[in-house]
């Protein structure tokens, strides 16, 4: 199994922009499971005062039907979705059925009328296990079970600020779980970059430029 993790350079707010240049690095990548950071398509919620999510929802609903995805790929894209008039944060993995929402959403989420998914889905694809943390999640990733699983993914996107503590507490995660992380983020004019692999041997990660960060599990 071999894991892309996309790293594109966004314009927050540009949701067609994003989703061409999401669509050039999928068309770039090797990757079985392709997975992109939290708020690709729009950039962060958290760091848009002005972010309007009811037009969010609806526009990346749309731009994310015109995404090629090649055959036998599975593409992680998260974005804001409404589902029976409820918006949720959530993680499609399209083509296919499958997703995970959010379970912890953070304050300026909540805010906005996000609301929580129930549960930290285990997935079984490409004969491989694993659990997907959003954001907010990982905080809460000691009561989240590691039984059975390969690997974890965080959605996240890291910033200048926030980077070096992050990653010192993911290193003591990893040294703790012994399970790997793969950690997606974007690049903006907030977001710093670093798409990270680590496990308890070593640290890979992407710089704070566009790039495309593969592992082979």
């Amino acid at each position: 199994m071999k894991i892309s993790l996309l790293q594109p350079k966004i314009i927050r707010g540009d949701i067609e922009y994003n989703t061409n240049k999401i669509q050039e690095q999928i068309d770039l990548c090797n990757g079985d499971l392709i997975v992109l950071a939290e708020y690709a398509l729009t950039g962060s919620l958290v760091l848009d005062s002005k972010a309007n999510t009811q037009q969010w929802a609806k526009k990346t609903d749309e731009m994310i039907k015109r995404i090629r995805i090649p055959d036998n790929k599975i593409v992680v894209l998260n974005s804001l979705k409404k589902i029976n008039g409820t918006l949720y944060n959530i993680c499609q993995l399209l083509p296919t059925n499958l997703f995970q929402i959010k379970v912890y959403p953070d304050d300026t989420e909540q805010k906005n009328g996000i609301l929580p998914g129930k549960e930290h889905k285990m997935f079984k694809l490409f004969e491989k296990r694993f659990k997907i943390l959003i954001c907010m999640d990982y905080k809460y990733v000691d009561n989240i079970p590691s039984d059975d699983i390969d690997f974890f993914i965080w959605i996240y996107h890291f910033t200048k600020e926030n980077f070096s503590s992050k990653l010192n507490s993911l290193k003591e995660f990893v040294k703790i779980r012994k399970i790997p992380i793969l950690i997606s983020s974007l690049v903006s004019d907030k977001n710093y970059g670093f798409s990270t692999y680590i496990d308890t041997d070593r640290i890979i990660s992407l710089s704070r430029y566009e790039g495309i960060l593969e592992i082979d599990f």
